[in-house]
């Protein structure tokens, strides 16, 4: 990585980290979030969805995942501990919900800087559609963006979808 985005990283985490700590996860925002993310065909076709254990200021998840189990989907999680044993094979979700402090609407992605989701989503299926999740104020135009980092295929919003 070269230092000078390696820099930028870290500045545009700080400062994304700072919008995310500002908001509101719960409530309305959430609801309306996860209703666009239902919405969409590659989650509703979906047998086995991917979706990640909330931390502060991230959309929770616990409505999503029981409307997912309500309709016979199989959720599945990443470990809690990135270093731990991958215990998601990438073979077998056929829709990865992920987490970011940012997004731009081509599906670029910053997160917390472990590279865990990049890893994951390399060696997912072809088929399998990365959705990515944030609020509003978590889309920016721009994102310092490396080799090995990892699209998503669509980004979700309180406001609705605004990649493919």
């Amino acid at each position: 990585m070269s230092e000078q985005i390696g820099e930028r990283k870290r500045e545009r985490r700080a400062d994304l980290s700072a919008v995310r700590a500002g908001l509101d996860p719960d409530g309305g925002r959430a609801v309306r979030l996860w209703s666009h993310v239902r919405n969409e065909a590659s989650v509703r076709a979906a047998r086995v969805v991917m979706a990640f254990d909330s931390v502060p200021g991230e959309p929770t998840t616990d409505a999503f995942v029981a409307w997912c189990r309500s309709l016979g989907k199989t959720v599945v999680v990443p470990a809690a501990d990135p270093d731990a044993i991958e215990p998601v094979d990438p073979s077998v979700p056929d829709v990865v919900v992920v987490p970011g402090l940012g997004f731009t609407a081509d599906g670029a992605r910053l997160g917390r800087g472990g590279g865990w989701y990049d890893r994951f989503l390399a060696r997912r299926r072809a088929d399998c559609v990365a959705i990515g999740v944030c609020f509003a104020e978590q889309l920016v135009d721009e994102l310092p963006v490396e080799d090995h980092d990892v699209a998503v295929d669509v980004v979700v919003t309180d406001d609705g979808v605004v990649a493919r």
